[in-house]
């Protein structure tokens, strides 16, 4: 009788680690389809993470936006107060100041909405490409300038008593489309980033499903192999003592 050679490194070797495949040897083609499931989560991850700075992007330039429009509503109730015939002069020229300050303020927010060292709102970026995708590319964030000229109400005067609504009325209808524009690109990439996570986690599962070891199925054969072995031996064991047994007869 001889014993039969049960290998239990490799078992005890998948048990430890905590995984199926531990080397090429283990199963090639399923480590080859592993790795690129690995390969392929990292890159999603980190466009989840590009994704979730453009989120960031475009909610500081939406603050940005509330401001502007805060400060155009009262400049239109300035207005308005201004076109009241009991002012004098002086009177709409210290409303005027009131104005002035109020679009010193736009235009202060316009130059100073910033992100990571990036002018949000001065025109200084008419688009922010953002790497959403595992490819490198996705989507793109567009960006209006919100500068006095840029909204039109450069040079707003209310000295004469007669002051153009109409202009701080465009100024407001343009804020509110760039900002909606603004709002929409954010929704979308909310969903990108949430698509991305789905896919992140199927493709980590699927990973896991190839590499990752059973452990209750391993541990019963791992078991089954070690009480094979010892059968086996106490058996060659026995078959040696009746051996020796019948030698010394002769």
């Amino acid at each position: 009788m001889s014993i039969t050679k049960i290998n239990s490194v490799t078992g005890y070797g998948r048990i430890a680690s905590g995984k199926r495949i531990n080397r090429a040897a283990d199963d090639a083609a399923g480590m080859a389809i592993a790795n690129k499931l690995k390969a392929n989560a990292k890159s999603l991850n980190v466009a989840t993470k590009n994704t979730r700075e453009g989120i960031h992007v475009t909610q500081i330039a939406d603050g940005g936006y509330d401001s502007i429009m805060d400060r155009l509503q009262s400049i239109r109730e300035l207005a308005i107060k201004s076109m009241n015939g009991t002012n004098s002069a002086s009177d709409r020229q210290s409303i005027q100041d009131q104005i002035n300050q109020q679009m010193a303020g736009i235009d202060e927010s316009a130059r100073n909405t910033v992100y990571n060292e990036m002018k949000l709102m001065d025109g200084s970026y008419a688009t922010v490409e953002i790497a959403s995708n595992p490819t490198g590319k996705g989507s793109e964030i567009k960006l209006e300038s919100a500068r006095l000229d840029a909204i039109g109400i450069s040079g707003f005067d209310v000295t004469g008593g007669n002051p153009d609504l109409d202009m701080i009325d465009r100024a407001i209808e343009k804020v509110s489309a760039d900002r909606s524009a603004l709002g929409a690109q954010a929704n979308g990439l909310a969903a990108r980033e949430r698509a991305n996570q789905i896919a992140y986690e199927n493709m980590t599962a699927a990973q896991s499903r190839i590499e990752d070891l059973d452990m209750a199925k391993a541990s019963s054969e791992l078991k089954k192999d070690e009480t094979l072995q010892s059968v086996q031996i106490a058996m060659f064991k026995k078959e040696r003592e009746q051996e020796s047994a019948v030698t010394k007869m002769f």
